[in-house]
């Protein structure tokens, strides 16, 4: 697909710019407003190029969908399929995705599912610190999923979800696993990105997450 032609206004109608913005306040008030009126949202972390978050949103229409992407390019990507369907229920923040939850997030909204597909393993020992999933990051999801909502996360990595993403679930007292196994293969009707579509043609393993609250907390 050609790289879109898309003026200010569609951009501005489907993107908050957080990383440009000087007042949290006008960035705050506007997921305010497009939340107003949904009882249902969920939150994709790290939304690509919009495939599995447009298809969310094309087919559940009574529900507001969230994005954080931290890449302008994939965000308007995003943008240019919500508005060639018409969608009027989902919203990509273009920022950091700690600092949009701690901004605009915790203590404001609850969510009913929580994504976070695919996110970049950075498998080298100096850049380990990059890594987004840790325990810290846990607590922040924790705080912003309803009781019973469902935290999915999925990787390709295979040493990202057995030697990192798997052991922290383990240990962690705030989530309960939700699978009959540690992890899953796939899961039914669970939606599909574009990286996942390339990274199961190139022969690789992929592991799905998916936790739910402990009930200790």
């Amino acid at each position: 697909m050609r790289s879109p032609n898309i003026n200010e206004d569609i951009i501005n109608e489907y993107i908050l710019d957080d990383f440009n913005s000087n007042d949290n306040n006008i960035i705050a008030s506007e997921i305010e407003k497009r939340l107003l009126g949904y009882e249902k949202k969920d939150l994709e972390i790290g939304s690509g190029n919009g495939k599995f978050i447009v298809e969310l949103a094309i087919n559940n229409k009574d529900k507001y969908f969230l994005g954080i992407e931290y890449s302008y390019k994939a965000a308007k990507k995003t943008v240019f399929k919500a508005f060639k369907r018409n969608i009027k229920n989902l919203t990509i923040i273009f920022g950091e995705a700690n600092s949009i939850m701690e901004k605009y997030l915790i203590n404001k909204y609850k969510f009913d599912n929580i994504y976070l597909n695919f996110p970049d393993p950075w498998p080298k020992k100096k850049h380990s610190h990059r890594r987004i999933f840790n325990k810290e990051f846990l607590n922040k999801i924790y705080s912003i999923l309803k009781d019973n909502g469902i935290f999915y996360s999925a990787t390709d990595d295979d040493n990202y979800a057995l030697e990192i993403m798997n052991p922290i679930y383990k240990e962690s007292e705030i989530f309960k696993n939700i699978l009959e196994k540690e992890y899953a293969e796939k899961i039914e009707n669970y939606g599909i990105t574009l990286y996942e579509e390339k990274m199961r043609a190139a022969g690789h393993n992929i592991y799905f997450f998916a936790h739910k609250k402990s009930d200790i907390i």
